[in-house]
C-alpha cells in the first residue's frame, strides 16, 4: 500500500467504525427503553445532533493533529534545507538531479557560473562549462551514469580564461533506490592547489637527494631490502640503482664482521628498541675497499603504515684523509718542537706561559709543569722595564710585525743566561708566540772580546792600570750580575792590595787592604800563596774566613771563591776574588769566563811593570 494512502484510510475507518456504532446501537437500544413514540422521536432528533456533534469534534481532532505534524514536519524539513544550503555554501558543494536535463541547486548553479535563472541545462551546456581537455573524460562518466548507472567520480577545470587561478570541480553522480540519477559538485582548488603544492615540495626534496653529490640516501623497508638508491649512493659505494633494488643492506655496505650486529639493531629498533644513533661509521664499497662516512638513520611510516628505514650518509673520505695529514703534519711538528734546541713558548693575553717545549728545560732549568701558568717576565724581568717594554708593548698596539731582541734569562741553578727572543703576535688568537735561543756562549766570547780589545785600547793609551783593572771587573760583573769582583795585586812582600773592586763596600775593602798572604787566609789569600782556585761556598762555615767572617757578613757577602792570575814565568800577580750576595758555588762555565779575565788582568799588569821600568 502506499504510504501516502495510510492516514486518509485510518481516518475514514475510524469513521465508519464510529458511525455505524451508533447508528445501530441507538437504534437498537432506544426502543427497548422508550416506549413513547413522541419521547422516541424527540430522542432521535437529540441523537442526531450529538451524532454530528461528535463526528464533527472527531475529524476536527484528528485533522488538527494531522495538521500539526505536518507543520512540524515542514519545519523540520525547512529547517534542514536551510541547513543542508549552509553546509554546501561552507564546503562548495552543489546539488543537481538528472532526468532529461540536470536540475541545478542554487549552490550549482554558482559553481559552475549560471545564471540564477537556469535552473536547468543539458548534457552539452554542462560539459561547454568545462575545460577543454577534461570534456572528453567527464562526458565519459557522465554518460556511463545516465546509461549504465555506474557510479560517477570524477574531476575537472572549470572554463574560466579570466580567472588567474584555476577552479577545480569533483563531480559525484550515482542511482538511488528509486532510480534517480542525483549527485553533486564541489569546488576542490584549495585540495588541488595542496596537493600540487605537496608534489612540488616532493619533487624538490627527491631532487635535492638526487642532485646532491656528496650526501647519499638510501631507503630500505622493514625486511631491510633497498626501496631508494640516489645517485651520490651509487657514486659512494659503486653499485647502480639496478644493481641493488631488492638487495638487502647488509649484504651490500656492511663489512662481514659486522653485518649481523647492524641486522639486529635495526630490528630491534623496529620492535620499539633504541633507535640507532648519528656517528662515523667504516662501511664497505662494491670492490670491497672500506669507506667512512658519517651516517644518519630515520624510521618512517609509509601509506600502508609499514616501517622504513631511510640512511642519509656523507662521505668522510677526503675529510679522513684530510684529517690523516693533519695529524702526520702535527706529530711531524711535534718531533720538531720536540727536538729544537731552540725553546719554543706561548703566552696568553694575560702574558703567562701556556706552552713550552723540551728545550726549555735545557737551557732554564726549570721544569716545564712548574713553569707553565707563569709570567714571562718572572723568568726574564728585563721586559717589564724600559725599554723591553716600550717594544713589548708596540708589537702588541700591532706597531710592529715581530720583534728580536736579547735579556738575561733566570736559571734554576742561579746563574742568569743571555737569550735571544723572537716575538710574534697572533691578533686572532690574542697571545704572544715566540722562540728563545741559548745566546749566552756567544755573548760572553763578544764581550771577552770587546775586553780584550779595551785593555789593549787602554794599554796603548798609557791609562792607569787602576782604570783598566776597574774596567775589567765592570765588564766582568755585566756578563755575570750576580757577582760581585775584585781584583787583588800581590806585592813584594807578600802582601795583597786592592787594585779594583767598585762592587764591594769600602769598608770591606779597608779591611782586606793590604793583608798578608797565606795559607788558608781568606780565599784570596789562599790562592796567592797556593797559586791554585778557592772555593768557600758558605762564608759563614769556612774554616779559612774565621778572620774574616764577621766584617764579609757585615758587608752581605756570604760566598766568595779566587782564582789567581800569573806572570809568564808562572808567579802569582794577584788574584781575582768573586763574592756572592747568598751561599753558593761556581759553574764550570764561570769559572772558565773568569778565568779569561785573569788573562787580561795578568797581561795589564805585566804590560803595566814593564811600562814603568
Amino acid at each position: 500500500m502506499r504510504p501516502d494512502l495510510k492516514g486518509p484510510l485510518r481516518l475514514a475507518g475510524l469513521y465508519l467504525l464510529f458511525s455505524s456504532l451508533w447508528i445501530f446501537g441507538s437504534n437498537y437500544l432506544l426502543p427497548k427503553f422508550i416506549s413513547s413514540s413522541e419521547l422516541l422521536g424527540s430522542l432521535n432528533i437529540v441523537k442526531s445532533v450529538l451524532f454530528v456533534m461528535l463526528s464533527t469534534s472527531l475529524i476536527f481532532f484528528v485533522s488538527y493533529r494531522d495538521r500539526r505534524a505536518q507543520r512540524l514536519l515542514l519545519d523540520a524539513l525547512t529547517q534542514s534545507s536551510h541547513l543542508l544550503k549552509r553546509t554546501q555554501r561552507s564546503a562548495s558543494l552543489g546539488s543537481w538531479e538528472y532526468s532529461h536535463d540536470f536540475k541545478l541547486s542554487e549552490e550549482a548553479r554558482n559553481l559552475l557560473g549560471r545564471d540564477h535563472d537556469s535552473h536547468t541545462c543539458s548534457l552539452e551546456q554542462l560539459l561547454n562549462c568545462l575545460h577543454p581537455a577534461e570534456r572528453t573524460h567527464a562526458k565519459r562518466a557522465l554518460q556511463a551514469l545516465i546509461d549504465d548507472h555506474s557510479p560517477m567520480l570524477v574531476s575537472a577545470r572549470l572554463l574560466k580564461p579570466q580567472q588567474s587561478q584555476t577552479t577545480w570541480l569533483m563531480l559525484r553522480g550515482e542511482v538511488d533506490e528509486h532510480s534517480r540519477i542525483l549527485g553533486t559538485l564541489q569546488d576542490i582548488s584549495l585540495q588541488k592547489r595542496d596537493e600540487s603544492a605537496l608534489r612540488e615540495s616532493e619533487q624538490r626534496f627527491r631532487q635535492l637527494f638526487e642532485q646532491t653529490p656528496r650526501i647519499a640516501v638510501q631507503g630500505y623497508d622493514r625486511e631491510r631490502r633497498v626501496i631508494y638508491w640516489n645517485q651520490a649512493s651509487s657514486q659512494l659505494y659503486g653499485y647502480a640503482v639496478h644493481e641493488v633494488m631488492g638487495r638487502r643492506l647488509e649484504e651490500l655496505i656492511v663489512p662481514p664482521p659486522a653485518r649481523s650486529k647492524v641486522a639486529t639493531a635495526i630490528n630491534r629498533w623496529q620492535l620499539g628498541g633504541p633507535p640507532i644513533p648519528a656517528a662515523e661509521v667504516q662501511l664497505q664499497r662494491k670492490d670491497g675497499s672500506p669507506v667512512w662516512v658519517y651516517s644518519s638513520h630515520l624510521m618512517l611510516r609509509n601509506s600502508l603504515d609499514q616501517l622504513e628505514l631511510y640512511c642519509v650518509d656523507i662521505d668522510l673520505t677526503e675529510h679522513k684523509k684530510t684529517d690523516s695529514e693533519l695529524q702526520a703534519s702535527d706529530h711531524r711538528y711535534r718531533s720538531l718542537v720536540e727536538h729544537l734546541g731552540d725553546a719554543i713558548f706561548i703566552t696568553d693575553a694575560a702574558a703567562q706561559l701556556t706552552f713550552l717545549n723540551p728545550a726549555w728545560e735545557q737551557i732554564s732549568g726549570f721544569a716545564i709543569h712548574e713553569s707553565l701558568g707563569s709570567p714571562l717576565q718572572h723568568f726574564m724581568p728585563e721586559l717589564g722595564q724600559p725599554p723591553l717594554s716600550h717594544r713589548l708593548h708596540e708589537l702588541l698596539g700591532g706597531k710592529l710585525d715581530n720583534l728580536r731582541l736579547e735579556c738575561q734569562l733566570l736559571t734554576r741553578s742561579g746563574p742568569a743566561r743571555r737569550v735571544e727572543l723572537q716575538f710574534n703576535f697572533s691578533e686572532l688568537e690574542q697571545d704572544l708566540h715566540g722562540s728563545l735561543r741559548d745566546v749566552h756562549e756567544r755573548h760572553q766570547t763578544q764581550q771577552l772580546q770587546q775586553a780584550r780589545n779595551a785593555v789593549l785600547d787602554e794599554l796603548l793609551g798609557l791609562h792607569p792600570l787602576h782604570s783598566i783593572l776597574a774596567g775589567i771587573t765592570q765588564r766582568l760583573e755585566n756578563l755575570q750580575p750576580q757577582m760581585r769582583v775584585s781584583i787583588m795585586l800581590l806585592d813584594e812582600q807578600q802582601r795583597l792590595h786592592v787594585g779594583a773592586a767598585p762592587s764591594l763596600p769600602k769598608a770591606y775593602c779597608q779591611a782586606i787592604e793590604g793583608i798578608k798572604a797565606g795559607l788558608e787566609v781568606g780565599s784570596c789569600g789562599h790562592a796567592a800563596v797556593s797559586g791554585e782556585l778557592v772555593i768557600a761556598e758558605d762564608l759563614s762555615q769556612h774554616p779559612y774566613w774565621r778572620d774574616y767572617r764577621a766584617v764579609a757578613v757585615a758587608a752581605g757577602l756570604h760566598a766568595c771563591w779566587s782564582l789567581p792570575f800569573k806572570d809568564d814565568g808562572g808567579q802569582v800577580l794577584g788574584t781575582f776574588g768573586i763574592y756572592y750576595l747568598q751561599p753558593t758555588r761556581p759553574s764550570a762555565a764561570d769559572i772558565a769566563l773568569v778565568t779569561e779575565f785573569t788573562r787580561l788582568a795578568g797581561l795589564a799588569v805585566q804590560l803595566s811593570v814593564t811600562t814603568i821600568n
